[in-house]
């Protein structure tokens, strides 16, 4: 019978000799105590393993669960509306112009996050400018290297100008708490094509860095990212998945051009509408539907620019 991690019986006043076993214990029942200068931790539902006796006093002792590790990772990914290959950096409009919320928008997307979700920043991290400027929220996963369409664990992140996923306090590197191993890394977009390392990454508790903007870091599948030429080249997520769907389609059922259209008013095409919304293809806060910089060129150019019929979709398992 599975009873209890570690138990204790005092036979005499003689005390087992000073010891401390794992003053740190993850179970879901338990505790600690201490009898004279022993000081012991027991934690409710492993088998005994092993017996110390004295002849005075007795200790059945089992497995403790060791502190779970917090994996690091330092990941680099650049969005196409954003980014600017005169620069080498992504425009923060939506920062600065005061409309990036202060909570993942993710889960209202219907995003089913796996151990994360609900992640909130605060204002002083928004007020951060330069290249270390927030640009938006994206969500980067863990896959495992045996079924690679298996999300281990999904956490929000904050994505800066010069391409850094950071956590919420708009510096540190992103935590998972999954054992130490190979993983592949995913980084999703709400209006961009996901993208995922082909090659699985060694992770531990010391931060590893992804670079998903460098060729010199291969992405699974055909075409993940788009190569951007000029000053500052770059590979970047594909642009225009406005449905969030995985997939960029400019014509028929479901596709990403209509909804642009309808968050302007649906019928004067030179309308536009300021906000926070998934039609507003290259972030810079305002949706456009016709005339320079609007949003329904990018997808079209993204599905190969002649027929509209065509759909790219995103490079995952």
């Amino acid at each position: 019978m599975r009873t209890c991690i570690l138990s204790f019986t005092l036979l005499a006043s003689t005390l087992l000799s000073a010891q401390s076993i794992s003053p740190s214990v993850i179970a879901s029942a338990g505790g600690s105590g201490a009898a004279g200068s022993t000081t012991l931790s027991w934690t409710v539902g492993e088998v005994a393993v092993s017996t110390l006796d004295n002849g005075s006093n007795l200790l059945t002792q089992g497995f403790h669960q060791g502190d779970p590790v917090r994996l690091k990772v330092n990941i680099a990914a650049f969005l196409e509306g954003p980014y600017s290959s005169g620069t080498g950096t992504m425009n923060d409009a939506l920062r600065s112009n005061g409309i990036l919320p202060l909570s993942e928008p993710y889960s209202a997307l219907g995003y089913a996050f796996e151990g994360g979700g609900g992640e909130t920043t605060t204002a002083p991290v928004l007020a951060i400018i330069g290249n270390d400027a927030i640009v938006d929220w994206v969500v980067v996963e863990l896959r495992g290297t045996g079924n690679t369409a298996l999300v281990l664990e999904s956490r929000s992140g904050l994505l800066q100008r010069d391409g850094d996923v950071v956590g919420m306090d708009g510096t540190s590197a992103l935590a998972f708490d999954q054992p130490a191993g190979n993983y592949h890394v995913v980084v999703r977009h709400r209006n961009h094509l996901a993208c995922m390392t082909l090659d699985p990454v060694a992770m531990t508790s010391a931060p590893v860095s992804v670079d998903l903007t460098d060729a010199a870091t291969t992405a699974y599948g055909t075409n993940a990212r788009k190569s951007i030429s000029g000053t500052f080249p770059a590979l970047v997520l594909w642009a225009g998945d406005v449905t969030f769907n995985g997939q960029v389609k400019y014509a028929g059922g479901g596709n990403d051009r209509d909804p642009i259209l309808v968050r302007i008013g649906g019928t004067v095409p030179t309308n536009t509408a300021n906000g926070y919304y998934p039609e507003d293809v290259n972030l810079n806060g305002q949706v456009k539907y016709a005339g320079s910089a609007n949003d329904r060129d990018p997808i079209l150019v993204n599905i190969g620019g002649t027929v509209p019929t065509a759909v790219r979709n995103a490079q995952l398992p």
